[in-house]
């Protein structure tokens, strides 16, 4: 390796090393700028071995920015809600899911898939009766969920509550 590859390599690691102590610290807007100083610093070097870093840097420079600029969704219809409310449920907020699938239900989305969905839901918060409520609503809408139901593992604690037994049978 020429000595002017080593300085530069030697430089560029340095920089990438504190860059990448104040993103794991999380904090992404003091990142993000030296990520940019990296990328602007190194953009022509004729060294592949610094270039790969300068490579790293604007990948880490984009997280930075997607974390300190959050792109914001405007939910409008009945299915945004739908989808931002499996995201909390996945998420483990149920109470926030919650809200999306009323905001969905009181939007006239009287759907199966919601009313499974908010028996899940509830199924979480160990609340049978409204997780009964909800299964019911649902094989009102289609009977084709009492499968999907019946097998489906995260209702596995109501197998033995004659009242589930009686809406899925």
């Amino acid at each position: 390796m020429k000595l002017k590859e080593e300085k530069e390599l030697q430089s560029i690691s340095e920089e990438y090393e504190k860059a990448l102590q104040s993103f794991h610290k999380k904090n992404y807007a003091k990142a993000g700028e030296a990520f940019s100083r990296i990328v602007e610093t190194y953009k022509d070097s004729e060294f592949y071995s610094v270039l790969e870093i300068q490579t790293r840097a604007k990948v880490f420079q984009s997280i930075a920015h997607a974390q300190t600029h959050p792109v914001k969704i405007k939910l409008e219809s009945a299915q945004d809600h739908i989808g931002e409310g499996v995201f909390q449920l996945n998420a483990g907020d149920v109470t926030k899911a919650q809200e999306h699938f009323a905001i969905a239900e009181k939007n006239n989305c009287r759907d199966a898939y919601l009313y499974y969905l908010m028996a899940t839901a509830y199924l979480r918060q160990e609340d049978t009766a409204n997780v009964l409520r909800y299964i019911e609503k649902c094989l009102k809408k289609d009977a084709c969920y009492k499968v999907i139901i019946y097998n489906e593992p995260d209702f596995e604690p109501l197998q033995q509550n004659a009242d589930f037994l009686k809406l899925v049978e």
